[in-house]
Formats: C-alpha cells, sequence, structure tokens
C-alpha cells in the first residue's frame, strides 16, 4: 500500500474534484517520496481502488498539514470523483484546499499542441 497527499485541486462548475497536485509520501519520515504531479481524479480514484491511502493537504502558516482522507464517490451515471471522508470540518473541506493554477494541465487534460515535459 502506498500513501499520497493531495496539496491542490481542481474544480469543475459542481464543485466536484477533476485534477489534483499530488504525490507519494514516505510515512517514515513524513517527506515527499516522489515530486508531486498534477493528475487526472480519475487516478485518484484508481489508486484508492486499489487500496492506497490519500490524504488532503490543508494550507497553513507553516506550508501544509496533512488531514483528513480522500474516499471514492460514484455517481449513477458511472461518473467517479474523491470527497473527504467523514462528517464536515470547518476550514478543512475540499473547497478550502488550495486550487490548480488553470495554466495546470494533467496528463488526462494535455492538449495536443502543448508539449508534455
Amino acid at each position: 500500500m502506498n500513501v499520497f497527499a493531495v496539496s491542490k485541486v481542481r474544480l469543475n462548475k459542481d464543485g466536484r474534484v477533476i485534477a489534483v497536485f499530488w504525490g507519494r509520501v514516505n510515512t517514515d519520515t513524513n517527506q515527499w517520496a516522489t515530486a508531486e504531479v498534477v493528475a487526472p481524479v480519475r487516478e485518484v480514484v484508481e489508486a484508492i481502488r486499489t487500496g492506497d491511502q490519500v490524504f488532503a493537504l490543508f494550507p497553513s502558516e507553516h506550508g501544509h498539514v496533512p488531514d483528513r482522507q480522500f474516499m471514492v464517490v460514484e455517481y449513477d451515471n458511472g461518473w467517479a470523483t474523491i470527497a473527504l471522508e467523514g462528517p464536515p470540518t470547518y476550514e478543512r473541506e475540499v473547497h478550502d484546499m488550495e486550487r490548480l493554477d488553470p495554466r495546470d494541465i494533467s496528463r488526462g487534460h494535455a492538449r495536443r499542441d502543448v508539449p508534455l515535459t
């Protein structure tokens, strides 16, 4: 099992997560095990479905602090996204997380005229 952390999200007009800025975490050192990357939410959904843990990072005075774990949310139309587990928590909701800049594109949303690096 891997542990990942999400520091930024991109929401659609309905407030659903559609992309994230995330990376794998070394829980022994509490450091990034991989560089963070922009990824479509389907990659997070797949990680959770295969047993990985994915936590939200919230901005603080001293960087980011880890908080609640993400879970998969299924819709009747077959769509899937992520939401935070547990009851609503003041200033610790998806809408309180930092947002991806619109110019940041994920592997799943890459335009053909923009080279991936």
